[in-house]
């Protein structure tokens, strides 16, 4: 599954639900405010920033950079998605 996170706060419901249904292997793409938990996010699969660089400031090493054309990829390579924004 794809989830797609725009949320800032992983301390919020909206994180707790999110986390609540991810799986080992799902992938998430951080959008928008999703930039802010990136480098804090739990991941157990691959993980994107959706943006050009310089995002997020206190990035993740192994999150790759991705554009709108690979986002699309990306769920139609994965199916299922989520998005989560507050």
């Amino acid at each position: 599954m794809l989830h797609l996170i725009a949320f800032d706060d992983l301390d919020s419901q909206q994180a707790r639900t999110c986390l609540a249904l991810y799986q080992p292997g799902d992938s998430c793409v951080f959008v928008d405010h999703g930039h802010l938990v990136a480098a804090e996010f739990p991941l157990q699969g691959p993980g994107y920033l959706l943006g050009q660089p310089p995002l997020p400031p206190a990035r993740r090493a192994d999150l790759e950079y991705i554009n709108y054309d690979r986002l699309v990829s990306l769920t139609a390579e994965y199916g299922p998605v989520t998005s989560w924004y507050s």
